[in-house]
């Protein structure tokens, strides 16, 4: 017995020059995944929230009538109904069983009440972007997005699960195109709740953000016409035709009846020409603001 003790001492002792390989930790579950997002958010303070609003501020109270809307309820089952959901659904209900455990919210023991719990809750509340300011800082956006990134790049099963759900955003877009979804809009518009607002939360949080969009180019045509620098006066340009003009005006016969006459330029006026009362009336014309010319006395015609 001594000598086998002996010997299995010999056998156990590790050889020093060995390389022992860790045994890398087993890849997380999509249950695993998805609860380590839940926890960060405080669903506690969130419901608090919610009850607050919902007993004090009268456009908090619109906005949840609106959405326990039949025309609310029309929206979410047909988005429910859609092939491309309902296969996503299936497919993340049997990934949670797979993974030997089940998804679980946290449940509420609160009872609602319709008498304010504390005195000061009436006068904490201030319309549906105060609930949003409030929302946000109990449901941490950034740092939620950071995690979902670190986990697709992960390239696990979440990186999977996100795929899936990013791939809902043509069931979405479809969806809140019908009649019942845009009355809705409508109904949350007129209750002065911001709806695009309301839309870029849910896009960023499911990942169905909408490209960037480029300005009209109707609008920038029409900018570019407006903004073009007015034509100067053909007066100013050409100064060397005014005085031809005027010249040529003073050579005419007196069988003439009528000459063109040059609108006046509005520089200083200059004084007429003088000409002979044996000859028709010409009409003055002005020369230009660039160079004026001194009036010239045309001699009376040979017999």
């Amino acid at each position: 017995m001594c000598a086998m003790g002996s010997m299995a001492l010999v056998v156990s002792k590790p050889n020093p020059g060995a390389v022992v390989v860790p045994t890398p930790p087993p890849a997380p579950t999509m249950a695993q995944d998805l609860d380590e997002i839940m926890r960060m958010i405080n669903f506690l303070q969130i419901r608090q929230l919610m009850s607050r609003y919902l007993l004090n501020d009268a456009q908090f109270q619109s906005f949840v009538r609106i959405i326990n809307s039949q025309d609310a309820y029309l929206t979410y089952m047909r988005f429910r109904s859609q092939p491309e959901v309902m296969g996503f659904i299936a497919w993340v209900n049997a990934q949670i069983l797979l993974s030997g455990g089940e998804l679980q919210l946290e449940e509420s023991e609160e009872f609602m009440t319709i008498f304010n719990p504390t005195p000061f809750w009436a006068n904490t509340v201030s319309g549906w972007q105060g609930f949003v300011n409030e929302f946000l800082f109990y449901y941490p956006v950034d740092m939620i997005n950071m995690h979902i990134n670190m986990k697709v790049a992960q390239n696990g099963i979440f990186a999977q699960f996100w795929l899936r759900l990013k791939a809902l955003k043509p069931v979405y877009d479809r969806v809140i195109a019908l009649p019942e979804a845009q009355r809705v809009a409508a109904a949350l518009q007129l209750s002065g709740i911001d709806i695009i607002q309301l839309d870029t939360f849910i896009r960023n949080t499911f990942g169905w953000q909408m490209p960037p969009t480029l300005a009209p180019t109707t609008t920038t045509t029409t900018t570019t016409t407006t903004t073009v620098a007015p034509v100067s006066s053909s007066t100013e340009a050409v100064p060397s035709s005014t005085v031809s003009v005027v010249s040529s005006t003073v050579a005419v016969p007196s069988s003439t009846v009528s000459v063109p006459s040059v609108e006046p330029s509005v520089g200083a006026p200059v004084a007429p020409e003088v000409v002979p009362s044996s000859t028709t009336a010409v009409p003055s014309v002005e020369p230009s603001v660039v160079a004026p010319v001194v009036p010239e006395v045309v001699p009376a015609p040979a017999a």
